[in-house]
């Protein structure tokens, strides 16, 4: 998977939090760098890896190792995130609107959780949350992904995440997971969407 084009997004965690219902410790996306509608649907984020993770007081005592089953589930994130991206895309287009009104209106919400001038309010309110109820998350429901190289503690961990097929309510991701620039896993994962996100977009 060599699609990492430079970002057209660049939102941060509190946007991502917006976006998913998980929250730390089990949050494992810092920041969404790049979502591309076409030629096929694909988005590109990262972790942070600090030294200071909870889990590596026991994985493992003097050795910072970033757990394999945390890299599945940051990659499996990611699916989430896609797919949110894409539904709510979908979901405006559908009312008439430009597809890429949403992502505008994210990198929006990024200025104002930044501090930066030309932050809007309404735009969140005036686009996003129209579309809340049309957004579903997936659930994984079959896993295979291969380890190739360890990631440990300090390090920032990429995820590249491509949807490849989409039949009825089953979708199916190719995910990769990159070190500088380095595959340390890749594989399919598969999910069933048609869950409602909770809370999204609410203050």
């Amino acid at each position: 998977m060599a699609r990492k084009e430079t970002g057209n997004l660049g939102v941060g965690s509190n946007v991502v939090e917006l976006l998913l219902p998980h929250r730390r410790p089990f949050l494992m996306v810092d920041f969404i760098d790049t979502f591309l509608r076409e030629p096929d649907p694909f988005i590109s984020a990262c972790r942070h890896i600090s030294a200071n993770e909870e889990v590596f007081n026991g994985h493992f005592p003097n050795l910072h190792l970033w757990p394999g089953v945390y890299t599945i589930e940051g990659l499996g994130q990611c699916c989430n995130l896609l797919f949110v991206l894409l539904g709510f895309q979908r979901g405006w287009q559908r009312q008439g609107g430009d597809p890429e009104d949403i992502l505008s209106a994210l990198r929006n919400i990024e200025l104002g959780y930044k501090l930066r001038p030309g932050f809007r309010e309404d735009i969140a309110e005036k686009i996003l949350e129209p579309l809340e109820s049309q957004v579903k998350l997936g659930v994984s429901s079959a896993v295979d992904i291969k380890f190739l190289q360890p990631v440990f503690g300090g390090q920032r961990l990429d995820y590249l995440v491509t949807l490849t097929h989409e039949i009825e309510n089953m979708v199916r991701f190719s995910v990769e997971a990159q070190v500088e620039e380095k595959t340390v896993a890749r594989g399919v994962m598969t999910a069933t969407h048609g869950f409602p996100v909770p809370g999204l977009i609410k203050r």
